[in-house]
């Protein structure tokens, strides 16, 4: 599964800045529209924040505050670079002044640190996905998966690393990692590792961090010729109840009948009882955001008592070269939009890294842009994005804090 993801986010958008045009875009939307997904593995990058989407700063300036809204920001953050096969270079860096404090290692031996697969708790806690391989670099395939939590001493060093409960996924590959603010259970969306198929079905494991207990959510089993959802995007609420994640249509063989509504922000609760995916509350729909036909979402991160959720949205307009990435504050309970929290105008076209948040859900982080030079990143802030040092992203994979 690396290997096809790999082979063919290259042949979409090549090396990594990954940048398109507009043109590119609206081609997109129109494919998911109709369901032609032939590669349902690339439409789930693509749609999981290591495809295509963007945002950058908003017009205007800044706010003129001396600390640029930095004033209960978290002190660190973990920042993953671009780097060949799972092992990526990670480390913390001080939100300030962009310094490195520490480097992230993997405690399992033969094993190297996921890319894209970090989530943050209180208290300077963070979860990282672990993975080993075999195989050629660049052409290695994934063995197995284990969770790991360490905490930052007050200078930012990392004080080491624990194992958590229920943590050894022997056999699986981790795709997706979220985590409650207290850091009290994590969820994540695993396959067998090394399977090629695509037909296997979506789940998510729900897994206590204190006492190991699990509970997973199965999918409905792909069929050919049929429509069936990839998981992407998981975030808890701050009790853990209720666990939201990104729905991504897709087809496994042939023409699908499309399903009208393109992506879904779907929620399950109580999240620790575990079920069926199918079963599912929805959120929120695609067309209810964007156009079918020149839009996606690429991101969705519940707040933390489950009122709402921030949704990543992306739209190439049709008029001229005007691309719009925005993050929409959505009723959890209607699926209207609440409020745009971000917009900016990225021309034709744009590249992308990710869309993370803090704990707590008041600092969203985002790196992307227009398509072409440096690619900002940073975090959000009075409808501004406020550039992390080093503010250039154009090598970062994922950040965290």
């Amino acid at each position: 599964m690396t290997e096809q993801l790999r082979d063919l986010l290259e042949a979409a958008v090549g090396e990594p800045p990954h940048r398109v045009r507009a043109e590119a875009v609206r081609r997109r939307a129109a494919r998911r529209r109709m369901a032609e997904y032939t590669a349902a593995a690339l439409a789930v990058v693509l749609l999981a924040g290591l495809g295509v989407v963007a945002a950058s700063r908003a017009a205007g300036s800044p706010p003129a505050s001396g600390n640029g809204g930095l004033a209960g920001a978290p002190r660190f953050y973990v920042e993953q670079g671009y780097g060949s096969g799972p092992a990526v270079g990670t480390v913390v860096r001080a939100t300030r002044t962009g310094a490195v404090t520490a480097t992230v290692r993997s405690p399992w031996p033969g094993a190297s640190v996921a890319s894209g697969l970090v989530a943050a708790a209180r208290h300077r806690t963070f979860f990282i996905i672990c993975q080993q391989e075999t195989g050629k670099t660049g052409r290695s395939t994934i063995t197995g998966s284990r969770i790991y939590r360490f905490q930052l001493t007050s200078a930012g060093r990392i004080s080491g690393y624990s194992l958590v409960p229920g943590g050894s996924l022997d056999g699986l590959q981790v795709s997706e990692l979220a985590a409650t603010p207290d850091g009290s259970e994590v969820a994540v969306s695993a396959g067998p590792a090394g399977q090629a198929s695509r037909s296997a079905p979506a789940s998510i494991t729900v897994i206590n961090a204190r006492t190991g207990a699990r509970a997973v959510w199965h999918g409905t089993a792909a069929v050919p010729g049929k429509m069936a959802f990839g998981v992407s995007d998981l975030s808890l609420t701050a009790d853990g109840r209720k666990l939201v994640y990104l729905a991504i249509p897709r087809c496994i063989a042939g023409r699908c009948a499309p399903t009208g509504n393109g992506e879904e922000v779907r929620a399950v609760s109580p999240a620790a009882q575990g079920g069926q995916l199918a079963r599912s509350r929805l959120v929120a729909r695609q067309s209810a955001l964007v156009p079918l036909s020149s839009g996606y979402l690429d991101g969705a991160i519940v707040s933390t008592n489950g009122s709402n959720v921030d949704v990543l949205v992306m739209n190439s307009t049709g008029t001229g070269a005007d691309t719009t990435v925005s993050v929409v504050k959505v009723s959890a309970a209607t699926g209207r939009p609440l409020r745009t929290v971000y917009r900016v105008r990225t021309g034709n076209g744009f590249a992308f890294r990710f869309f993370s948040s803090d704990p707590f859900r008041r600092y969203l982080l985002l790196a992307a842009g227009p398509a072409g030079g440096s690619l900002p990143n940073g975090w959000i802030h009075d409808g501004h994005l406020i550039p992390l040092k080093p503010a250039d992203g154009s090598n970062v994979a994922y950040e965290a804090w």
